[in-house]
């Protein structure tokens, strides 16, 4: 298979799973959702317009990012295997790690706080 197929291909897997999600499908939102969750170097609307269009492939860190967030596996959404569902068989749900993803890059002042708060909240 070509670079290029696999391109589109994977641009077909990101449509679907945004979709199946009941996100839309655009390059905007997905960048602004995407750096919402990512803790490195912000992407462009650009890029993530590439991604939806079939003109690249993010690397294995933002692709694991796009797999939580979408709660798709990151080999589904890579290479189209036929198991795409990432976190059914992990006891988390797509908000639990969307939560994880968000405390990640909060400072380690705030990680504090938010952890007082919920050993405050459960006992």
């Amino acid at each position: 298979m070509s670079n290029q197929q696999e391109k589109k291909l994977f641009a077909n897997r990101l449509n679907k799973a945004l979709a199946d999600a009941n996100h839309p499908i655009s390059p905007t939102y997905i960048a602004n959702e995407f750096n919402n969750r990512y803790d490195g170097q912000s992407i462009s609307v650009q890029s993530a317009n590439n991604w939806l269009l079939g003109k690249a492939i993010p690397n294995q860190d933002k692709l694991a990012v796009l797999a939580i967030w979408l709660n798709v596996s990151n080999q589904w959404l890579r290479f189209g295997d036929t198991n795409n569902s990432l976190i059914s068989s992990s006891g988390f749900n797509s908000a639990d790690m969307d939560y994880f993803l968000k405390f990640r890059r909060l400072t380690n002042t705030q990680k504090k706080i938010i952890s007082d708060l919920i050993d405050e909240l459960i006992q």
